[in-house]
């Protein structure tokens, strides 16, 4: 009750704190009104930001601050303008400032005092943070940085976006570690090292060197760990060991020197939950997957992965982007529980089955990324990647299927098996530019040369009770290879036809040459080997496919908008011989496919835009759905490909709005897509009465789909504190048009999502992130046994550290809540999870001891609805439960001549 009241006393404290005004207009040197100038009053000691704003849009600004007993100064910036600075000793009263005036081009230090970067910058089309306003805890790596900015959000598959658009590149200081994707530097850097965050639009190699506005809708993020001169060193390291003999131990070495940067690591633990799917190596083929509704697993993963990546800038014109190496040994435990109710014109299936399997794999990885430098106006540009995957695998599991509450069949079996991979992919490129301004010329040529060998033992035994004449009996051993040389080359030009615009037309070829054989032998039980060869599941696939593209393209890029309008025609020519149960099968396909794109992206000042965009384009039929042979190998599904299908037409439509006011603490976005569908290529299937599966493809067309998705981030500060409130919505409406039991339905499906979250920062006392989130699903059907189905899901989620006494001891806790609530009820219904550890600093700061327990109530569970175009499904799987672990994290890090 103490510790409560002590708290409410501080946080009295930091509300109650006097406050002073501080206040001014901005202009340029002639006089009008500068919107969006960051105006920041920080410490001289530190450059710590005690609080900022933005000008609105007649230049005017104003904020809050408390009293300020030491030395501060006032910062005023602008893109392409000199910032300005304004020293006082003590603040003990409000401040107007009057008019200030920014002089364009021109940068310099007033009073001796070092200018640090504004907590919020706009750069042409790059929006740059300042790090050091973003709090987090002192042990957490960068992902948690970027937490912190307006309209940056995770959702469940761990996709990540800024403003509703997905991010796919993370660099650090500019280059990749290890991969443009991140993963290794998001989990590995140190939050506390980062000094800037630069979020942009993603460009080409080309784009980059051309200086083109990127084509590209997703977002490049960068994080400039000193931005100054480049130059220190991280050293950080950690050792953690728990119940249950859950380790985790990591190390990260990286040295950066201008442009050179060169970083080790290394760890193992046995404490992630992974995603990585293990029933897609013993798939088929992917249609196989799909149809069965089935998706990544979880499980328990022990991983050690080893890994060092190396970058330089060598003789002043070859830049060596990326020469990394990876290694990864890895091992995963998966359970899961799945109950799909199949909704048919007459009947329903219901299908019960339980999967559990082990996984060890070994990856090694090499990549690199470089360009040279010829001359002024010309590159080449070289790329590497090699892969060698090892995996072996176990998997058991059952299932049975009733037709209204009938059993029809149970099927059980196990399997184990390994496969050996390798794929090599070399690139280079050539871009020239001209004298003439935007012109450019490109070209490259890549090959992709991959093969992988499977060796599977399966043991399988499948009961039909209406028809036990049908019942299936296995003991096989499958040897499958898969080989692919993959030829691309590409060529672009580009010509001025105006001071703002330009015509780019561009050429690509593509040359396929695919193959795949699977030998299936049953078991002799006199020889008591696999010497019988099976003629039904034995097969053999080669492809020759060539694929011939040409577009021709505008673009216009004026100050206030853009706009691209392109159009291009494809050529598929496919050739296809297959061996299936003895018998030859061949054919040919030719596919013309006329395409275009438009988008126009319109900004109505420097933070506020609209982008619309509309395109049509043609997907090619997998080769399989158009292969008329007989697939038996699965003895509860039947399918046959359709050699007359259709390409798939499919135009999209998208609408994007986003915006950012400084000054009144507001970022708001929102997305509109619409996407309709010809052709569509869809399941044509029905049952017998044992409930065995038979499947072909059709084309359909009048599929459609809606979906909009809206955030706003309003910030509230005082007193060095400060408040997010995050309201968001995203909804849905899909239309689809299918078959069940050979009996066309219709599935009309309506979802909405509303979110709330809020964070507050209280200086030196509390971190706080929140957020509850409900969703609903509804789903009407024609032609099916049920004409709706209806799904709904609760979401809590809270996170905060305290600090107690100083900033070197605090309590972290996080804690989930989940509830579904129209889950079958041999599912768990809710779950609640608990994760909450003591952290101390010490050494200054230079180590942290961590004493935490994942999981504390024990009661995690990962249970999930999905509603489908004609089922409903259940689904619960192994996660990682329970356990203490005790850590000691040190990170000797220095940059600038200081240690971090």
């Amino acid at each position: 009750m103490k510790s409560l009241y002590f708290l409410f006393l501080l946080l009295a404290a930091q509300l109650g704190a006097q406050t002073f005004t501080v206040e001014g207009r901005v202009q340029d040197a002639d006089g009008q009104p500068l919107e969006n100038a960051a105006a920041t009053l920080l410490k001289q000691k530190d450059s710590t930001v005690v609080n900022f704003t933005g000008t609105d849009t007649n230049g005017n600004f104003s904020f809050k601050i408390p009293a300020q007993k030491e030395p501060t100064f006032l910062q005023i910036s602008h893109d392409k303008f000199r910032a300005f600075s304004k020293k006082f000793e003590t603040v003990q009263q409000d401040l107007k400032i009057g008019t200030v005036l920014l002089q364009r081009d021109m940068v310099s230090d007033i009073e001796g005092v070092t200018i640090k970067a504004s907590p919020v910058q706009i750069k042409k089309d790059t929006v740059e943070y300042n790090a050091s306003y973003l709090k987090v805890n002192p042990d957490e790596k960068i992902d948690k940085l970027l937490e912190q900015i307006p309209g940056v959000e995770t959702d469940a598959d761990g996709v990540m976006t800024v403003n509703g658009k997905p991010v796919n590149k993370i660099l650090i200081n500019g280059k990749p570690l290890f991969n443009k994707d991140g993963k290794i530097a998001m989990e590995t850097i140190p939050a506390d090292l980062i000094r800037k965050i630069q979020i942009t639009t993603s460009k080409t190699k080309e784009e980059e060197f051309t200086g083109r506005t990127p084509k590209s809708d997703s977002i490049t993020v960068n994080f400039n760990i000193d931005e100054k001169n480049n130059k220190g060193t991280i050293k950080n390291f950690n050792l953690g060991y728990g119940t249950n003999r859950r380790y985790d131990v990591k190390g990260l070495f990286a040295k950066f020197q201008q442009d050179r940067n060169i970083a080790v690591i290394a760890g193992s633990n046995n404490i992630n939950v992974s995603d990585f799917s293990v029933d897609g190596f013993f798939e088929k083929n992917n249609r196989n997957k799909a149809a069965n509704g089935r998706t990544a697993n979880t499980g328990v993963l022990r991983t050690s992965m080893a890994g060092f990546n190396y970058s330089d800038k060598i003789g002043g014109n070859f830049d060596l982007d990326k020469f990394s190496l990876e290694y990864k040994d890895s091992n995963l435990d998966t359970f899961s529980k799945i109950s799909r109710t199949t909704f048919l014109p007459d009947y329903t299936l219901d299908n019960r089955s339980e999967r559990s399997g082990n996984t060890d794999k070994r990856t090694f990885n090499f990549n690199t990324d470089a360009s040279l430098a010829l001359d002024a106006l010309t590159r080449i540009t070289f790329s590497t990647g090699f892969s060698n995957n090892a995996t072996d695998l176990t998997l058991e599991n059952n299932t049975s299927t009733l037709r209204d509450g009938v059993l029809l069949n149970t099927s059980t079996g196990s399997s184990r098996g390994n496969t050996v991979s390798n794929s090599f992919k070399p690139q280079i490129g050539f871009i020239r530019k001209f004298e003439k301004p935007n012109r450019s010329l490109s070209a490259s040529l890549s090959n992709v040369f991959s093969q992988n060998n499977n060796a599977n033992f399966n043991l399988q035994e499948t009961l039909f009770y209406q028809d036990p004449e049908r019942n299936d009996y296995r003991n096989q051993l499958s040897k499958l290879h898969n080989a692919a040389n993959v030829f691309r080359t590409n060529m672009k030009y580009t010509e001025p036809v105006s001071d703002s615009a330009t015509v780019s037309l561009e050429v690509n070829y593509e040359r396929q040459k695919l193959g795949r054989t699977l030998n299936v032998n049953d078991f002799d039980g006199p020889t008591g080997g696999y010497s019988i060869y099976n003629t039904l599941l034995s097969n053999e696939l080669n492809q020759n496919n060539s694929l011939f593209n040409t577009g021709l393209i505008y673009n216009l890029n004026r100050s206030k908008y853009s706009f691209r309008a392109g159009t291009n025609l494809n050529t598929a020519q496919m050739n296809v011989m297959s061996v299936y149960n003895l018998q030859n099968y061949s054919f040919q396909k030719k596919f013309i496919l006329p395409e275009y794109e438009l988008m126009l992206n319109y900004k109505f000042n420097r933070t506020t835009a609209l982008r619309i965009s509309n395109a049509a384009n043609y997907t090619l039929p997998d080769v399989n759905d158009l292969n008329p042979y007989v697939d038996s190998s699965d003895p509860l599904v039947t399918i046959q490909g359709n050699p007359d299908l259709k390409s798939t037409w499919q135009n999209s439509t998208n609408i994007n709005f986003n915006t950012m006011n400084f000054a009144k603490g507001i970022n708001f976005y929102s997305r509109l897509g619409f996407n309709y569908t010809d052709n569509d290529i869809v399941n044509y299937s029905f049952y017998d009465d044992s409930g065995r599966q038979f499947r072909t493809f059709e084309n359909i067309s009048g599929n459609k789909r809606l979906n909009f998705s809206t955030s706003l981030t309003k910030t509230y500060k005082w007193n060095g504190n400060k408040l997010d409130l995050v309201p968001s919505l995203s909804a849905g409406y899909s239309y689809r048009r299918g078959f069940l039991d050979a009996l066309e339905f219709t599935n009309s499906t309506y979802t909405v999502a509303p979110k709330f979250g809020v964070n507050i920062n209280l200086k030196d006392l509390m971190n706080l992130r929140a957020s509850y989130g409900f969703s609903f699903s509804t789903s009407r059907y024609t032609n099916g046994q049920t004409d709706r189905t209806d799904t709904s899901r609760q979401n809590f989620s809270l996170r905060v550290t305290n600090y107690f006494f100083s900033k070197n001891l605090f309590f972290s806790n996080d804690f989930t809540f989940v509830k579904n609530n129209n889950i079958a009820s041999d599912f768990a219904r809710s779950s609640y999870f608990w994760n909450s550890s003591v952290n101390y600093q010490f050494l200054k700061k230079q180590m942290i001891l961590k004493f935490s327990v994942n999981d504390l109530l024990n009661q995690r569970q990962n249970a999930t609805q999905t509603i489908g175009d004609n089922y409903l499904e259940d689904r619960e799987e192994l996660v990682l439960k329970r356990y203490f672990m005790l850590s000691l994290a040190v990170n000797l890090n220095s940059f600038g001549g200081s240690k971090n």
